[in-house]
């Protein structure tokens, strides 16, 4: 087997099984509420999506799927896809998805630079927005993958250039072939039409093709905080239509907000209190699962300032029923608050169904569809949530937290609750 081929394979299997890339909140928040609306445009909502590398590759990986393939005719775009899987399958999409927050996708530099490098090409060609932001992110594919599932490759690619190897080739000697090949080469097991392959590959539509290197170069260089080299790329840029002016203007925007962004808001006496409640009820091992909730949701409602905490269970019926709650109103939850057996496309038979966590960061714009029968009476001031599934061999337990104010979970919050939650996973039978 060729270096080139083995690298394939082993990406592939390093994937099986991923979670994925994470989709932006505010870009999940507007999906949702244009999916809630009875007015929404559907140019609005394929906008809110190509804005969005994980939701933009999801959505056209299930279109072109053996799944709708027989129905998408080659999906190349979102607009496409879309009328391809529907708003059910879209909805399922955005609630499997990870997300992260504005500044922490900031903190992953290479999604940082394909996003900002997909709005570059969004702005470089107005009247073909969607193709060019769909090439931009395509044209970063194999980048994005070898930095998340091949980090030690990525980081010998990142050596040999800082030497003054040129990427392409120092890919080649590290994977066997260049990034873009490498993204080419997924494109075409992923099933995606021609018309996105010969993008990555550099044989495609001209424009399109020139749009995503520029695109790319400039990202780069905006993160490298290297105006002048800017300058001469956009000088060079040759595509009919282009508002250079209004693209050096957009770069210089950018430069700007790169140099003064923000870190992330530390709140490690938080996280400490969770550590620290996690390390005393890993050795002091509870008699009963409602023994262990009852010491485990008193300092999630104190520390976090959360409105409920609920743990559910699944019951004979096959329904997921509260077992135990701290909060408002947990008799009347226990007894009415249901998550039905048969499927729907709510938040919560997602989270069920294929064992994710999910993060609602508000409420409002969810349909009603989108949640149990009874949640908007039953809880009328939640504006957020996350489910957190206990599972081994399946789900059959769930850790839900709400809000109704306008508090939340930090990313390091948030995985100290994580560990939390894997202590019920004992209490369940495999």
């Amino acid at each position: 087997m060729s270096d080139r081929a083995a690298t394939v394979e082993r990406l592939f299997s390093v994937m099986q099984g991923s979670r994925g890339f994470p989709a932006l909140e505010n870009t999940v928040t507007s999906v949702i509420s244009s999916l809630g609306s009875d007015r929404q445009a559907g140019t609005d909502l394929v906008q809110h999506i190509v804005e969005d590398f994980a939701l933009t590759q999801k959505v056209l990986k299930l279109a072109n799927s053996p799944m709708y393939a027989p129905f998408s005719a080659g999906s190349g775009s979102v607009s496409s896809a879309l009328d391809v899987v529907g708003a059910d399958a879209l909805l399922h999409i955005v609630l499997s998805t990870d997300v992260v927050t504005d500044v922490e996708m900031q903190g992953d530099e290479t999604l940082s630079q394909a996003l900002l490098s997909s709005e570059l090409a969004r702005n470089v060609c107005a009247g073909r927005s969607e193709d060019a932001s769909i090439a931009a992110l395509m044209y970063n594919l194999g980048t994005l993958l070898a930095q998340k599932y091949l980090p030690a490759e990525a980081k010998a690619i990142a050596r040999k250039v800082a030497s003054g190897l040129d990427e392409a080739q120092a890919a080649s000697e590290v994977l066997g072939l260049t990034l873009e090949q490498l993204g080419a080469e997924v494109a075409q097991r992923w099933k995606l039409p021609q018309s996105i392959v010969s993008v990555i590959d550099g044989t495609g539509d001209p424009d399109l093709v020139a749009i995503a290197r520029f695109s790319k170069s400039v990202s780069t260089l905006i993160h490298a905080g290297e105006l002048d080299a800017v300058d001469q790329l956009l000088a060079d840029l040759d595509v009919k239509g282009v508002d250079k002016s209004g693209v050096g203007n957009l770069v210089r925007c950018k430069t700007e907000q790169r140099s003064r962004r923000p870190g992330v808001p530390p709140d490690a006496s938080n996280e400490k209190i969770l550590d620290d409640l996690f390390s005393a009820l890993a050795v002091d091992e509870k008699q009963t699962v409602e023994a262990l909730a009852a010491a485990m949701f008193p300092t999630f409602a104190n520390t976090l300032q959360t409105a409920h905490c609920l743990l559910f269970m699944l019951t004979k019926s096959g329904d997921f029923a509260v077992r135990y709650g701290y909060g408002k109103g947990i008799d009347e939850l226990r007894s009415k608050l249901r998550i039905g057996k048969d499927y729907q496309p709510t938040a919560f038979h997602a989270a069920i169904k294929n064992n994710v966590d999910v993060s609602i960061v508000d409420v409002s714009r969810l349909k009603v569809s989108a949640l149990p029968d009874g949640y908007k009476e039953l809880l009328p001031h939640v504006n957020k949530f996350v489910i957190l599934p206990i599972a081994n061999s399946r789900v059959s337990g769930l850790v839900y937290c709400d809000w109704d104010s306008e508090m939340g979970l930090h990313a390091s919050e948030l995985d100290a609750v994580k560990k939390l939650r894997n202590l019920f996973l004992p209490y369940f039978s495999p």
